[in-house]
């Protein structure tokens, strides 16, 4: 996964990969999660909600972005 794919929302990625997200989005406040249902069991996949427009009551730019 390259983080700029992550970032722009056109990857996602399950959560026991979680640990292959960028430290940047680990704490950010657009990282958002969505259950997808395979049978008794769910499976999450984290990816950035950013560029979906979701939870606009959080800062206007992500840390990520901020640094550039």
């Amino acid at each position: 996964m390259r983080p700029e794919e992550f970032r722009l929302g056109t990857v996602s990625l399950p959560a026991p990969d979680a640990d292959d997200l960028p430290e940047v989005c680990l704490a950010c406040p657009y990282l958002a999660h969505k259950e997808f249902s395979t049978g008794a069991d769910g499976l999450y996949y984290y990816f950035c909600a950013y560029h979906h427009g979701q939870d606009r009551s959080s800062p206007a730019r992500p840390p990520c972005l901020e640094a550039r």
